[in-house]
């Protein structure tokens, strides 16, 4: 049923750290006429969906973590648990949940030019209208689940970890992970001692290097957490991850550095395989054969020694099918099943028809979602040409490969809240949408970088290319310190400025400015690039 539309001046999709981020920076900026849109029956994002056994951070909490919003983290690299305990004391310290509206999966998106709004429409049937959009949804947040023949015919449980089944017991019970990336590598050692067997089949070989974690004692806690003692302990562990960038990025007078810190994690490495795995093909399997840091690094010192459990078997052969008591092998093997776990990781971008997940059109009827199956381009990975007033939190080529994703969500966010007050500050100013020159100039730049780094370069298949082994559409080839730079200060100038104006006599009368054409419309001044 169609719902009268309720109007808010922004309105933020989601509710994770990125949506929660925003709505504080509205807040300080006493822009307080928003609505919150989150799609579960709850708010948070990552860490309230993806609460697997063994789900945890794989960057230290000094550094995964608001930058201004300090918590006394009971571990080094936290667990799901901890982590959706920081975001609802963030939820509650910033009295954010009266902004939010649950259940609300946002279906469409579409910009009507002559009011300078947008609609939005729910799947329910609510509307809502703002001034400005800004679109957090995550790109880790749509599950990749493939389709494995048969699968519909098993007669046990089958879930994604990102949605895993708590109502499901698996303590005693035989258990297939598929997938061998970070969600496995930490599935596997928090469930192999409780299960009666565990199969793990495998895929391409991961990059596994050590990690030292560790509790924090109640007194470290507290003194960690002073002010100028915990920035100067944010900014070492910032500098230690902002230092590992030259393993990614092939600056010249670093490449022998970068190789040889790589062959010290390839020695590690191997010296771990023989310690672990007894099984000389699985051992041969499992030593990458692409370069590190082609595909997600995993660090962990539990995983490993959990596969040379007893009651762990791993395959390599492949999934011929799955069966209605479990899955058979392409070796012709049959094995008996309670429980199939999908590790199967996210779409991100590689695959563009998921990594909007609602149909986004912009000025004259425009799609974004078609346009980024061709190429997924925008400006600075936060606007794009054709989209007034629409901010996309995290948008393409905004990943981090080597460091914590927050300190691109907190830098993404002030920009947006930055250009919203630009806006608000100038009454004439109706709307703004960056140059598609100044858009098109920033992608090219973009991916002249991308071609010096190993993930562009590196010969292998990874869920942040396109299509798996096209151009990277997640992650960005720069440093975090450098795109915090680019992206500190708002330029008005980047953007062409739709203005408010009064009704003329002839709607038709064009007026011209230096470098730019202004065509009145009526109510409102259309800005061209000349």
């Amino acid at each position: 049923m169609e719902m009268d539309a309720q109007y808010f001046e922004t309105v933020i999709i989601g509710t994770g750290f990125s949506g929660l981020l925003a709505a504080i920076r509205l807040k300080k900026n006493s822009l307080d006429d928003f609505v919150m849109l989150e799609r579960g029956s709850n708010m948070g994002g990552t860490w309230r969906d993806n609460s697997y056994p063994g789900a945890e951070v794989d960057i230290p909490t000094g550094l995964y973590s608001i930058s201004f919003i300090p918590y006394k983290f009971k571990k080094k690299y936290s667990p799901q648990s901890e982590l959706l305990e920081y975001t609802n004391y963030i939820i509650d310290r910033f009295d954010l949940r009266k902004y939010a509206k649950t259940k609300q999966t946002v279906a469409k998106l579409i910009y009507n030019d002559g009011e300078g709004m947008w609609h939005v429409e729910v799947a329910s049937g609510e509307r809502y209208v703002a001034r400005f959009v800004i679109d957090t949804s995550g790109v880790l947040a749509n599950p990749k689940t493939p389709y494995i023949d048969g699968a519909e015919v098993f007669s046990g449980a089958q879930f994604h970890t990102a949605q895993w089944d708590h109502s499901v017991p698996y303590e005693g019970k035989r258990v297939a992970v598929i997938g061998s990336g970070c969600s496995a590598a930490q599935v596997v050692p928090a469930i192999a001692s409780q299960v009666e067997k565990l199969t793990l089949f495998m895929g391409k070989a991961q990059w596994i290097i050590p990690r030292a974690d560790r509790n924090y004692s109640s007194v470290e806690r507290f003194v960690t957490n002073l002010p100028g003692i915990r920035h100067v302990r944010r900014f070492i562990i910032f500098a230690y991850h902002e230092v590992r960038f030259i393993a990614f990025r092939r600056y010249p007078l670093t490449a022998n550095i970068s190789k040889f810190i790589k062959s010290l994690y390839a020695r590690n490495l191997r010296k771990n395989l023989e310690k672990y795995i007894d099984d000389d093909k699985l051992r041969q399997h499992m030593m990458p054969d692409y370069e590190l840091g082609s595909r997600r690094v995993i660090p962990t010192n539990r995983y490993l020694p959990a596969l040379a459990r007893d009651n762990v078997d791993v395959d390599i052969s492949g999934i011929e099918k799955i069966t209605p008591t479990g899955i058979r092998t392409k070796e012709g093997e049959d094995i008996p099943l309670d429980i199939i776990v999908y590790a199967t990781g996210f779409f991100a971008y590689s695959n563009m028809k998921k990594a909007l997940s609602f149909q986004v059109y912009g000025s004259g009827g425009r799609n974004l979602n078609s346009e980024w199956e061709v190429e997924a381009v925008s400006y600075k990975g936060i606007t794009v040409s054709g989209y007034p007033n629409y901010f996309k939190v995290n948008g393409p080529n905004t990943g981090t490969g080597h460091s914590s994703q927050l300190c691109y969500m907190e830098t993404m966010v002030n920009y947006a809240v930055k250009a919203i007050c630009a806006v608000k500050r100038d009454k004439s100013i109706k709307a703004i949408d960056v140059r598609s020159k100044l858009q098109n100039e920033y992608v090219t730049a973009m991916k002249r970088d991308l071609k010096l780094t190993v993930w562009q370069t590196g010969d292998c298949t990874a869920f942040y290319r396109k299509n798996m082994t096209g151009e990277v559409t997640s992650l960005s080839p720069e440093s975090v310190l450098n795109f915090i730079y680019t992206r500190k200060w708002f330029h008005l100038g980047d953007y062409n400025v739709l203005r408010w104006a009064p009704a003329l006599e002839s709607s038709t009368e064009v007026s011209e400015i230096p470098g730019d054409k202004e065509m009145h419309t009526g109510d409102a001044v259309v800005v061209v690039e000349a």
